[in-house]
């Protein structure tokens, strides 16, 4: 049963097939959102052209919006920057500024992990860029927390089953790489508070854990999903605990410390592609549940019976991006790195969130009440 009132603002159309969203955490910059695209150009099959995956031509770029909560009675997204590239699969934001740039990474369809900056008139620019493994697409890409002092790196996965770590600051330096998963290796993502850990989960229907200073075997597997795995994410204050989630539709909650069996799960009636944990607070997380919309589950009352589904917003011709925005429905901050002072805010429980539908090409803007006690 829904507890949260769901009001949709804005669905804007991306012009090629949306797959991934991502609001920017840094401050002054929090009303930022990136969007990614991905389009599979379609072949003439009344000629003898090739048919290998390998030639095949996939569009895509990265949208750069802007949310103005000024001069509307309700937040409003404006496009502020369109960089073509070719398909992108996922990007991601570096929690802090490198070299007072605001910098996020993405992985696309040649292969390639790249460093991008965002100049003054929020344009897209290339820092770097690197090849993954050879005849491979770039999956899923996630970077190290830069809180715990070590060196920026960034780990990336592709279709060919591979991990590849690579330092940031020495321009997309390739640091290890290695063979994962038997097929795609669908998701990776570095353990919030341990940079020597890295989380992935493959078409294999495993789940490992990865020490980046003895990579010849995995810290850990879980063949608890049934399915391809191909979401994860720390939670952002609890220190061992960490979602996946599958193709098999449940979301499964860990503490990395013991992975016989996960803490609570719930399931969602559609593969679980991405995965966000509220970052105000992680007492509920966000998911793009593929042909099944978009779902706030409550992590906060869940227990070893499952997590209760809050909310769930279905207008999604198969959802993959989601995201929560570090601003309010008002433009009042919520999140700092996982904390929040909510007795400052005039309205501490309604949040922005962005959603993207892949085959009918369109972003979504909407608004999250939420009455969970």
């Amino acid at each position: 049963m829904d507890t949260g009132e769901i009001e949709v603002i804005q669905k804007l159309n991306t012009g090629l097939n949306a797959d991934t969203v991502e609001w920017c955490p840094l401050e002054g910059l929090q009303n930022i959102l990136l969007c990614g695209t991905y389009q599979l150009q379609e072949q003439d099959t009344s000629t003898e052209q090739s048919t290998n995956k390998d030639e095949q031509v996939r569009d895509g770029g990265v949208i750069v919006f802007g949310v103005d909560f000024k001069n509307q009675c309700l937040p409003h997204l404006t496009e502020l920057s369109k960089l073509d590239h070719c398909g992108v699969l996922d990007i991601k934001w570096i929690d802090k500024r490198l070299e007072d740039k605001a910098v996020f990474g993405l992985v696309d369809a040649e292969g390639f992990c790249q460093l991008l900056a965002l100049d003054e008139s929020f344009s897209a620019k290339e820092i770097s860029k690197a090849k993954l493994t050879t005849q491979s697409l770039g999956l899923s890409l996630g970077f190290s927390n830069p809180d715990n002092g070590k060196p920026y790196q960034v780990a990336a996965s592709d279709s060919a089953g591979y991990l590849t770590v690579f330092d940031v600051e020495q321009g997309l330096t390739p640091s290890i790489s290695w063979h994962a998963h038997d097929y795609e290796a669908w998701i990776t993502a570095f353990h919030k508070f341990d940079n020597n850990l890295v989380f992935s989960g493959g078409d294999d229907c495993r789940l490992k854990g990865w020490d980046t200073r003895d990579h010849s075997r995995p810290a850990f597997i879980s063949k608890r999903h049934q399915m391809g795995v191909c979401s994860m994410q720390s939670h952002p204050c609890l220190e061992h605990v960490f979602a996946s989630g599958s193709y098999d539709e449940e979301v499964l909650v860990w503490d990395r410390r013991a992975m016989k069996t996960p803490l609570t799960s719930a399931s969602l009636g559609g593969g679980v592609w991405r995965i966000k944990w509220n970052p105000s607070d992680g007492a509920s997380i966000l998911t793009a549940t593929m042909y099944n919309g978009t779902h706030i589950i409550d992590y906060k009352n869940s227990n070893v019976d499952g997590m209760p589904i809050v909310s769930s917003h279905g207008d999604h011709n198969l959802a993959y991006g989601a995201d929560w925005c570090r601003f309010n429905a008002h433009g009042e901050i919520l999140s700092n790195n996982g904390h929040t002072d909510k007795d400052i805010l005039s309205d501490p429980e309604t949040y922005l969130i962005a959603t993207c539908s892949f085959y009918d090409q369109s972003l979504h803007l909407w608004k999250w009440k939420n009455v969970i006690k």
